[in-house]
């Protein structure tokens, strides 16, 4: 034979803990977006920052260089190792220009991974963010059952009868 019945107090009970996992759920959501959100600007402010600076420092370096190749220029000093230093200095600026362009190259090419990364987390964060947000509404949509079917038992086994 079947039973029908339940402790009201265990539903009152589980609806309460089921509100709770939905608000802890919301919780969690915003946190995740929040999370997200940061470590996108995080980490494509900290590759600006570190463009901005290198270019600096490059930009510092080429100037130490030119100063130096004008310098030798400017020096009375003929012969063969005379000729070999302008010409290694030479060298070295065509190098350092180099240098330059292959850490612009290097920090525009980090950039761009850096905003697909911020796409595919973006699409991760939306999709995260709609599934907890189901979740959110099961949970509560599970505690208003559970609340209604407490109230119907209620209902019948103890109230609803009636003498008379």
């Amino acid at each position: 034979m079947s039973m029908l019945g339940a402790q009201l107090d265990d539903l009152s009970s589980l609806s309460t803990k089921l509100q709770a996992t939905s608000s802890d759920v919301g919780s969690i959501k915003e946190q995740a977006v929040s999370l997200t959100a940061n470590v996108v600007g995080n980490v494509v402010e900290a590759a600006k920052q570190a463009l901005g600076d290198m270019t600096t420092q490059m930009e510092l370096l080429s100037q130490s260089v030119a100063s130096s190749a004008n310098q030798a220029e400017a020096t009375q000093w003929t012969g063969a190792n005379a000729d070999r230093f302008r010409q290694g200095a030479v060298e070295f600026q065509a190098s350092m220009t180099q240098a330059g362009g292959t850490t612009g190259e290097a920090f525009q090419a980090f950039l761009q991974s850096a905003s697909a990364m911020t796409d595919s987390l973006e699409q991760y964060v939306t999709q995260l963010a709609t599934a907890l947000s189901a979740a959110q509404d099961s949970a509560t949509q599970m505690s208003s059952a559970v609340e209604s079917q407490r109230a119907n038992l209620d209902q019948v086994m103890n109230i609803g009868i009636s003498l008379g």
